[in-house]
């Protein structure tokens, strides 16, 4: 009778049409999950030494539905934590999305939620509704933080490639979480028995682990995992834990260190420079599961197309022929008081940015401006 009240429509419930409308089962995982995302939107892991410390207004979880699958993921203030929920439910599922800030009341009522007592969602185009059995709170569809935008892109490019690392079950899982570093002291984590390790040495199998401690935001979720996997891009230096739930799953993807957040990895620059078209993966309008391997779609509200700072740089550059092919190979790109030489196969620039990243980061603008004008000639 309980869950037939829950089902019931509210009285006087207006609003767009709901993209879903269904009970999230267990209510307390899912309650958990819902307050872990919104944790994470309010956590600055990293402050820069030269950041006065402040409070931070960024959105809490976006929620898109595909037909098939509910998702809510969130972004960390310094970008460099994503988590994603995905949530097999039987409820209504329509196509959209939307993105709002879980305010303390919602916090509040996510929180009294116990055992499997039913938590009712509905999500519309602008904004979700809860309700439990001790009460119903609303939100109501906020402005999409910029980097975000750019962050579900860069999420994509690092996960398209990525496999299946290791896999632990739900004993090891729920100890190897439990342990988790309070700060970030290892590199690595490596293959131990049924297990994994934490490291300062890497290897073949290695996992990268720098920042592993951020991963502590799933503490509350602990008593509810039956698995972990760990999935990892050739050569990478980020790594995407899954947590296996009951009918659901979180990944949280770190990014390589805690002071890089992802909306600056700048994954696609080189496809972007090579001529790639494909506006939905580079504005964050296509989302990749890592655990399926298959694409899902994530319609922004108002998310509009990043811009790529230095790939608008180098084309500027070869516009204004700055680029010069020189006779031994290679090129020299002269831009005021800079001049930098730059080579193709292998890839080299001498600029102070491809010192420092190389390609870990994407390629630099001179880079980019000489391959524009190679794919030109």
């Amino acid at each position: 009778m309980t869950t037939d009240l829950l089902l019931a429509p509210p009285e006087r419930e207006t609003g767009a049409p709901a993209i879903f409308d269904g009970l999230l089962e267990p209510g307390a995982q899912a309650a958990q999950a819902l307050l872990v995302l919104g944790r994470v939107a309010r956590t600055r892991f990293y402050l820069p030494p030269n950041m006065v410390r402040r409070i931070v207004a960024e959105s809490d979880p976006v929620f898109s539905t595909d037909g098939q699958t509910l998702r809510a993921e969130s972004f960390s203030p310094c970008c460099g934590v994503h988590a994603r929920l995905d949530v097999q439910s039987s409820g209504v599922l329509g196509s959209g999305c939307t993105n709002v800030d879980l305010g303390e009341a919602t916090r509040t009522v996510l929180a009294g939620v116990a055992g499997t007592e039913p938590l009712h969602l509905i999500v519309r185009g602008d904004g979700i509704r809860l309700r439990t059995l001790d009460g119903a709170e609303s939100e109501q569809r906020v402005p999409l933080p910029r980097r975000w935008v750019a962050g579900f892109a860069e999420i994509a490019a690092i996960t398209a490639t990525a496999t299946r690392r290791a896999d632990l079950g739900q004993t090891d899982a729920r100890t190897f979480l439990r342990r988790l570093p309070t700060a970030g002291t290892s590199a690595w984590a490596v293959p131990s028995g049924p297990t994994l390790r934490l490291t300062a040495r890497g290897g073949p199998a290695a996992i990268p682990a720098t920042g592993l401690h951020r991963l502590r935001v799933v503490e509350p979720l602990i008593r509810f995992t039956r698995g972990l996997s760990v999935y990892v891009a050739p050569g990478g230096e980020s790594a995407s834990w899954v947590l296996h739930l009951d009918r659901a799953r979180l990944t949280v993807t770190l990014s390589p260190a805690p002071a890089r957040g992802f909306s600056g990895e700048g994954g696609w620059l080189t496809a972007l420079s090579a001529g790639l078209d494909a506006p939905e993966l580079v504005n964050g309008q296509s989302g990749h599961d890592v655990v399926t391997g298959s694409w899902f779609a994530r319609p922004l509200p108002g998310g509009g197309t990043p811009a790529y700072a230095r790939l608008t740089k180098a084309r500027a550059l070869v516009e204004a022929g700055a680029v010069r092919a020189l006779p031994a190979g290679g090129y020299e790109i002269a831009h005021g008081q800079s001049v930098q030489r730059v080579r193709l196969d292998p890839a080299g620039c001498t600029c102070a940015w491809w010192a420092e990243h190389q390609e870990q980061r994407g390629p630099c603008s001179h880079l980019l401006a000489a391959r524009l004008s190679a794919g030109q000639a």
